[in-house]
């Protein structure tokens, strides 16, 4: 089981894959990073992935052997005739209690097969709301394949510095009660305070909260340890593996997952690999610098081009720190303080200004 399969969009397709099958009757340990790697890829595909354990659990009742024709006929049966109600060979409820018996049979066979599972049990103590990962239509889903960084404006003002071979997951609109995207690779977040809405960052390893401020988190499925390094801020993290046990972590710690153990372990900030975000330990804070230079800094870090009358601006100076916050919030800030106007055009920034007046 190398990758993990798109192409399940039905109860059948689902039936119809082993490494589902395997997964639900034998529950075998390695099979459980596999799909929970995959529910952190699809969550608006939870409800139809539960509904097929339960329904594999329902066809299980029997003893006997269940072959593939048998599941496509158990199928057909169950979901295409519902005025008749499947009945194993050899039946552990009582069916003729009627439909909600066996609902109430259903549900007391899902709740049991959960008993357990780590990957079930990550997402309901987690406490994220049902509703949000049913959403079909609510998602949006950026994939780095630029070969550079490429900065992500998320709906609520924050900001992902998505590494190359990444891939984020969020909602186009962030009013729920928990602001959650999905990382597959590396991100640099930067977060817009919101003390209400808690900032949840979920990989198939880790979990990582926050209100406001800025992290690198790394978890590339192909490497076999998870990373969080915060900037600025405070953050808290958990393992997928045991969601009770959190760390916090503050300003320049760092925490490593390891690939054996996975337990989460604090350590001193390790050299940033090559392919990472500079911006992780880069500088932001400015004393009568250039407006010129820093919004070419800018530009360089996050990859995102920003156009300006650089004559008209070479008189401009700007003093502040830009760490804690996004990236739109820096040029806002920034503007603010010489009297100018931003716009985002074409995936590019257009400053407007009038100029400054020497000193």
């Amino acid at each position: 089981m190398d990758s993990l399969p798109e192409s399940l969009t039905s109860i059948e397709d689902f039936l119809e894959n082993a490494a589902f099958r395997t997964w639900v009757r034998e529950r075998r340990p390695e099979d459980q990073l596999y799909w929970q790697q995959w529910l952190v890829l699809y969550p608006e595909k939870r409800d139809l992935y539960e509904q097929a354990v339960v329904t594999l659990l329902a066809i299980q009742a029997t003893e006997q052997p269940v072959s593939d024709a048998q599941v496509r006929a158990k199928v057909m049966q169950l979901f295409n005739d519902p005025a008749r109600p499947f009945t194993p060979e050899r039946p552990i409820f009582s069916w003729h209690y009627g439909r909600w018996a066996v609902a109430a049979a259903l549900l007391c066979l899902l709740f049991i097969w959960q008993l357990g599972q780590p990957t079930i049990h990550f997402f309901r103590q987690s406490r994220v709301p049902q509703e949000q990962l049913t959403d079909r239509g609510g998602w949006k889903i950026v994939k780095n394949i630029s070969g550079q960084p490429m900065v992500v404006l998320l709906p609520d003002n924050s900001s992902v510095l998505l590494s190359t071979g990444s891939q984020l997951r969020f909602r186009k609109q962030m009013n729920q009660a928990f602001r959650e995207v999905f990382l597959q690779g590396e991100g640099f977040f930067e977060v817009a305070k919101n003390p209400s809405r808690p900032f949840v960052v979920y990989t198939a390893s880790l979990t990582a909260r926050v209100v406001g401020t800025s992290f690198q988190v790394r978890a590339f499925t192909a490497e076999p340890s998870a990373q969080v390094r915060v900037k600025t801020g405070k953050v808290t993290v958990s393992s997928t593996q045991t969601p009770a046990d959190t760390i916090l972590l503050t300003v320049n710690e760092q925490l490593n997952l390891g690939p054996e153990s996975q337990k989460l372990i604090k350590s001193k900030p390790s050299p940033t690999p090559a392919d990472s975000s500079a911006l992780i330990s880069q500088p932001l804070t400015f004393n009568y610098a250039a407006v010129s230079g820093i919004f070419d800094q800018l530009e360089s870090s996050y990859h995102m081009p920003i156009d300006y009358d650089r004559t008209l601006l070479s008189q401009c100076t700007f003093t502040g720190d830009l760490s804690d916050m996004p990236f739109l919030e820096k040029i806002r800030l920034i503007c603010l303080t010489i009297d100018s106007s931003f716009e985002l055009v074409d995936n590019q920034i257009i400053i407007s200004s009038k100029g400054c007046k020497p000193m």
